[in-house]
């Protein structure tokens, strides 16, 4: 699932199966989600196949899909006490600013959405709590990968494609990944502009709880930011992970 277009549709597929599970009735089949959701069956069996990989769906010994325990896990996630109260810094930047705020984290080499908060204008419609993106080439992943050395990043990544995977601006190698995120480090933030989408502002913090391990990110994604204003909301969102921090490491 390495294109947003890719996403919305693996998105569609575990709501379907989710929502076909809640009703009780027999689970869907690779045929039958692709009839339920009018996606080609060939792509359903593909993303289907990632989704089991990834623990959002299980499938049995009779071919048909239900969710997965990554599901279930993320869905608790965003019920624990800090995430809930995260949710006011995420809006007071997005009032303040023309920008979707997040908060990810880690799911292997992918970054995982929890929460989000979006302007009213509606700007992130594809976007739902469990989407996934590379984690290479997102502010949001980047910041997830803050503490991580060059042969962290190769155990993690060496057997990612990066050529051909997010915007015009992704990194295609682990050494060139490794630069940024000393880059990002030396700056204080990450700033991934163009590296998932094209013209999309991409700026990152990471959120971390006991013992200072990084346990989840903040970002703040754009295609309407002005250059002027990153330093204000580089400001806040600093300020916002800090009071995120306090939260994590001392639950509400």
């Amino acid at each position: 699932m390495q294109q947003q277009s890719s996403l919305a549709q693996g998105l569609s597929l575990l709501t379907a199966a989710t929502r076909r599970e809640a009703t009780g009735r027999s689970a869907f089949t690779v045929s039958r989600l692709a009839e339920h959701t009018g996606i080609e069956r060939s792509r359903v069996s593909r993303l289907t196949q990632e989704l089991v990989q990834l623990r959002m769906l299980e499938k049995n010994e009779e071919l048909v899909f239900r969710p997965g325990p990554r599901h279930f896990e993320v869905a608790a996630a965003r019920h624990t006490p800090w995430l809930r109260a995260a949710r006011s810094e995420l809006r007071s930047l997005v009032a303040r600013f023309p920008v979707d705020a997040r908060i990810s984290a880690s799911l292997g080499d992918r970054a995982l959405l929890l929460r989000f908060e979006s302007p009213a204008s509606g700007t992130a419609a594809s976007l739902r709590p469990g989407m996934v993106t590379p984690i290479w080439c997102t502010g949001a992943g980047r910041a997830l990968l803050w503490d991580s050395s060059p042969d962290a990043l190769e155990q993690l990544l060496g057997n990612a494609q990066f050529v051909g995977v997010g915007g015009p601006r992704a990194a295609y190698s682990i050494a060139e990944l490794a630069a940024r995120i000393e880059r990002d480090r030396t700056g204080g933030h990450v700033d991934a502009f163009e590296e998932f989408e094209h013209e999309s502002s991409d700026l990152a913090v990471p959120l971390r709880g006991e013992a200072d391990a990084i346990v989840a990110s903040l970002s703040c994604v754009s295609q309407s930011l002005l250059e002027a204003e990153t330093p204000a909301l580089v400001t806040e969102m600093k300020a916002a992970a800090a009071r995120i921090t306090a939260l994590v490491t001392s639950p509400v």
